[in-house]
């Protein structure tokens, strides 16, 4: 009969084991995930914001030389694509300018309150409020002595002003004119001091179109609050997100497991350190040992992933940084499960140690009475 309870019992210890290195996969997974610190720590650790500018030319470039309004001029209705004036610009050109006015600082703040403000709203059962970015920042800098440099980069990379162009800056000096109209060109030195004002002027006038705020839909706006999810759907963004209401319970399941054990088995407090001690150990180092494994795993698996979800006009540059973001997420899941593994393995050590320490009694609950006592008996 003790043989028996015992047998149960490995059962229910492999089942605890196998749950409870589920369980800290899901829970920290939810933890990370739904964690606005989490993708703040991981821009900040892949270098993102001084990256971004780079990998904004890289899919500026990307849009343009793929637009067929560009290849094919004759397959496109009226004026199609980017603006001449932009075309010429290289990859260098375009750096300097998104560079000069995103600020790697405005950029992180920016990230950052649209981070907040997304995990504030999942977080709440309320309806999702739109999402607002400030770009009072933006403009002032734009309307500023940032913004005219900026300007005045660009039209120093256009070619050479002709003389009905000349003319044309005339004409804009007394009628007046869009920025577009003084960025076709480069006029010749002389002439800057007609072409300043004027460009002032335009840059005021587009900086004013620019408005205060910026405000768009919460991006998981179909997903209401936890505690109105009751059925699973064939989304998988609604699905992750009734997952995680339930998540709460979890561990609940290698609790059970780990009770039921202790009840087949179970006789003396040497006994349960043995019992206790071995699936906690064997959970911490097999959670250590799949945590290790997972990150050059998750290296290759995320950008399979990633590339087959991208749509086609993303460039392989901003696909990187998805990349780069989803490891770095990934590590710190990992780094939480090997802590609370350890943690895991330790206290299974201990109990382990400890066991050695105790005297097993003579006679343990359930056990038959030895020959001499029935005798006596």
């Amino acid at each position: 009969m003790r043989t028996c309870g015992r047998l149960i019992a490995g059962v229910f210890a492999l089942l605890f084991i196998i749950s409870t290195s589920i369980m800290l996969l899901l829970y920290n997974l939810d933890a990370t995930l739904m964690n606005s610190d989490a993708y703040k720590i991981a821009l900040i650790e892949e270098d993102i914001y001084a990256r971004l500018p780079g990998f904004v030319v890289q899919q500026i470039q990307h849009g343009i030389t793929s637009d067929p309004c560009i290849d094919s001029p004759d397959q496109c209705e009226g004026d199609s694509g980017p603006p001449a004036y932009l075309r010429i610009l290289s990859d260098d050109d375009w750096e300097y300018l998104i560079a000069t006015l995103l600020e790697p600082e405005w950029l992180q703040t920016t990230a950052e309150s649209v981070l907040d403000q997304v995990f504030d709203n999942l977080n709440s059962d309320a309806s999702p409020d739109p999402i607002s970015i400030s770009l009072v920042e933006l403009k002032t800098k734009f309307e500023g002595p940032v913004g005219y440099q900026a300007v005045l980069a660009l039209l120093e990379k256009q070619p050479p002003c002709t003389a009905e162009q000349i003319l044309r800056l005339g004409a804009a000096q007394l009628f007046g004119g869009e920025m577009d109209e003084f960025l076709l060109c480069n006029p010749p030195e002389i002439l800057m001091d007609v072409v300043e004002p004027l460009m002032r002027v335009a840059i005021q006038s587009a900086a004013s179109a620019i408005p205060d705020e910026m405000a768009f839909e919460h991006p998981f706006s179909d997903v209401p609050g936890s505690t109105d999810i009751t059925e699973f759907g064939d989304d998988p963004v609604q699905s992750f997100f009734i997952a995680s209401s339930y998540l709460r319970f979890g561990f609940l399941i290698p609790i059970v497991f780990l009770f039921l054990m202790t009840v087949f088995a179970v006789r003396s407090i040497r006994e349960w350190l043995l019992w206790w001690g071995v699936p906690f150990l064997l959970t911490g180092l097999i959670s250590l040992i799949l945590s290790a494994l997972s990150l050059p795993i998750l290296g290759w698996v995320v950008p399979q992933l990633m590339g087959a979800a991208v749509p086609t006009g993303v460039s392989p540059e901003i696909l990187a940084i998805g990349v780069d973001l989803g490891n770095a997420l990934f590590r710190q899941v990992t780094q939480e499960i090997m802590i609370q593994a350890g943690i895991l393995a330790a206290i299974g050590f201990a109990f382990m140690v400890s066991a050695f320490f105790v005297k097993p009694s003579p006679k343990e609950i359930g056990d038959p009475l030895p020959e001499s006592s029935a005798h006596q008996e």
